[in-house]
């Protein structure tokens, strides 16, 4: 085979890496241009929820005086409130499941 077209062979393939490889490039681009427009959206979503937040007035809690356990909680009385648990009193309780001695 003549020399001549070892050299249009390798021109060829170095051609068509070269067009491969630019397609490769031109679609990371625009990829690349997606993606910042979508960072873009995403920073003015995130200043227009940073101006909501600052909007929304928590009111202040009563301030209560410290209980016997010192954290500033007082024991809630849930006997009136529907689905709440009683105390259970084990002192001749009879409990479903227990057994007599």
């Amino acid at each position: 085979m003549n020399p001549v077209w070892w050299v249009l062979l390798f021109l060829a393939i170095a051609v068509g890496g070269a067009l491969v490889l630019g397609r490769l490039l031109l679609g990371l681009w625009r990829k690349a241009g997606g993606l910042l427009e979508e960072a873009d959206v995403l920073a003015v979503r995130a200043g227009e929820l940073a101006d909501l937040l600052a909007q929304v007035e928590v009111p202040a809690l009563p301030v209560t005086a410290a209980t016997h356990d010192g954290h500033g909680s007082e024991p809630s009385d849930d006997s009136g409130r529907p689905g709440t648990v009683e105390s259970y009193d084990d002192r001749g309780a009879t409990a479903p499941g227990k057994k007599e001695p």
